[in-house]
């Protein structure tokens, strides 16, 4: 399992997490004596050892829903909860597989006799709002995927936006005029880099060591080796002058003011087209507000711009994270809004997170969600390759904290409500499948290594292919390659719908990211740094908290869901589209005639209601 690798890269492979010498790696090739002596030296029980063979996901486990009621469907199947990979156990007349016989006898198995369903069962359920009062990371628990991902990302205690994150700020705006061309900015911008060589880590975890000589009574050989070979990995390990910094980078601080200058441009004109001036106030609502940047530039143009509208401006930040609300009312109030004459009063930092949100706020506001969409918690869902029927994932954490994917027919709320609205509205999978579009996706599907076959939505794989499949490799209980499905956005939605009825929406953020997780419709980029290097991992079950969890929006299917669940049409455009329209083009082109503010963020769009 990568992540966990990455967790004790610089801990010698024969420490064990009790602090005692491991026989596993280092003594497997001495003799029982020598083990024997060095048993007898630790007192401690050897500790469980992970299973690295095999990924978190290997296995897609089928179980009926917690309450044991099957559906129509199942009822049909002959299904008795017993996984392919124990069938020969209870079935001697069945006939040899040799491709079943070798996976059998290579990988592990994690449950030994048990059938799925009844390690399924005997977990406790949980969710990210129960775990948020754990100051550890859970095990012995089950919890919806899109729960774990949320516990993993917001967790006030251990949650990678809790203390991993810091927001990349350059010390003043860029000169675009003075700058030559794009290479010279990428050099300018590389140099802005230095204040951030220095930063400590903020709660750094000691490892592990093994017991001093002067602690060890014992005299054994075998100890003193492991002794030496410690010592030697020791002064070998580079030291580490910071910590690996998680530093985000974001076009507001890129290119402030301008970037905030063309989002307060089309607030102003809005602001009168809809007929609010003057009748009422300008109220402003910002998702995230980060450092505090977008809020300065916007008010300060609003300011020199229409001072009579900045009289009666309100601007109100709703952020999660409890590390960067304390960072924003110091640097905001204190300097930013200060520093630029801006008056203090009129923010508000609203230190909750918005899916806890309980006020209805009837008065006409703009809603800003920059870069948010992209850490917003998805479920995953697979189908039946035969019936289509629609599977939810379960992260069952067993007792050693490892990962597994289970699946239930039984369908969570917002699981069940996205899966309704995308078939009735513009996006149906299941109609596409009907027109030659869809037919050529299935064809395509059948040819291998001509085609990316994460692009094809998994209803649309031919369901013949992945029957041989899977009597290839009976890991996946016959269903389909996973789907994400945004399910924290439509709720994000519903939130605007019933508690922000007058909003009017300004978002962007990805629609597209590279180094998405392999063998999933939708998947996420899951990463973090280490020694100033990203690293990406193949499967968003990670150590929770140390890796960022990133899904690129669809916003065609976006919009639609939006106009489905508020009745309000959004309009998406490109990321250059939007700011060749808002943006004061001029101040940010370099001498050569490039533009870096239009030409940086391809890969990014903006919805705007």
């Amino acid at each position: 399992m990568v992540p966990r690798i990455l967790l004790t890269q610089y801990q010698p492979k024969y420490l064990s997490n009790s602090g005692y010498t491991s026989v596993r790696y280092l003594f497997q090739k001495f003799n029982s004596r020598a083990k024997k002596q060095l048993e007898s030296f630790n007192s401690k029980e050897e500790p469980f050892h992970h299973e690295y063979s095999i990924r978190p996901d290997t296995y897609a486990f089928k179980v009926r829903n917690e309450t044991g009621i099957r559906s129509k469907i199942e009822n049909n199947e002959n299904d008795n909860g017993i996984h392919p990979h124990q069938q020969n156990e209870l079935n001697e007349d069945k006939k040899f597989n040799p491709i079943d016989f070798i996976y059998r006898y290579s990988t592990n198995y994690p449950f030994g006799n048990k059938s799925p369903q009844q390690v399924y069962n005997e977990y406790p359920r949980t969710n990210s709002d129960t775990l948020a009062r754990l100051k550890i990371r859970p095990k012995g628990v089950k919890l919806t995927t899109s729960n774990f991902i949320e516990d993993s990302l917001y967790n006030p205690n251990y949650g990678y936006f809790s203390h991993q994150v810091n927001i990349y700020q350059p010390d003043k705006p860029f000169d675009y005029n003075n700058i030559q061309d794009i290479d010279e900015f990428m050099e300018t911008w590389n140099q802005s880099y230095a204040k951030y060589e220095h930063i400590e880590a903020p709660n750094p975890e000691p490892i592990q060591q093994l017991p001093s000589k002067s602690q060890l009574s014992s005299t054994s050989k075998y100890v003193k080796r492991a002794q030496l070979i410690q010592k030697q990995e020791a002064e070998a390990a580079p030291q580490e002058s910071r910590w690996s910094l998680q530093l985000w980078h974001t076009p507001t601080e890129l290119f402030q003011p301008y970037y905030g200058e063309a989002i307060a441009r089309n607030i102003l004109v809005n602001y009168k087209l809809n007929g609010n001036y003057p009748y009422e106030d300008l109220i402003i609502y910002e998702m995230g507000g980060g450092n505090g940047t977008l809020m300065c530039n916007i008010l300060n143009y609003i300011k020199q711009n229409q001072p009579d509208v900045y009289s009666r401006t309100q601007y109100k930040i709703i952020e999660i994270s409890s590390q960067l609300a304390v960072k924003q009312l110091k640097n905001a109030l204190n300097n930013k809004l200060i520093d630029n004459n801006l008056d203090t009063s009129k923010l508000e930092i609203i230190n909750k997170s918005i899916f806890k949100w309980e006020k209805v706020v009837n008065e006409p506001c703009f809603f800003i969600a920059l870069e948010v969409f992209d850490n917003f918690a998805h479920d995953i869902i697979r189908y039946d390759n035969i019936t289509g029927q629609p599977y939810e994932g379960q992260v069952l954490i067993d007792k050693n904290g490892d990962f597994y994917e289970f699946f239930t027919p039984e369908l969570s709320y917002y699981s069940d409500a996205y899966l309704h609205l995308r078939e009735n509205g513009e996006y149906s999978v299941l109609k596409q499948s009907e027109r030659m579009v869809g037919k050529w996706e299935t064809f395509k599907s059948l040819i291998p290594l001509l085609t990316d076959k994460d692009k094809i939505h998994p209803l649309l794989h031919s369901s013949s292919k992945l029957r041989w499949q899977n009597s290839l490799f009976p890991f996946k209980d016959n269903l389909t390659p996973p789907e994400f499905i945004p399910t924290r956005l439509l709720q994000f939605f519903q939130i605007l719908k019933h508690k922000f009825p007058n909003h009017s929406l300004i978002s962007s953020d990805f629609h597209y990211l590279p180094k998405v997780m392999k063998g999933s419709y939708n998947g996420p980029v899951v990463q973090t740094v280490v020694k100033d290097k990203t690293v990406d991992v193949s499967t968003y079950m990670c150590y929770q908290g140390l890796f960022d969890i990133m899904f690129a929006t669809d916003f065609g299917v976006a919009a639609d869901l939006y106009r489905q669940v508020t009745g309000k049409i959004a309009r998406v455009e490109s990321h250059k589209q939007f700011l060749e329209q808002w943006a004061d083009i001029e101040a940010t082109t370099t001498k050569a005639g490039e533009n870096p503010m239009l030409d940086f963020y391809k890969n990014v769009s903006f919805m705007v209601s």
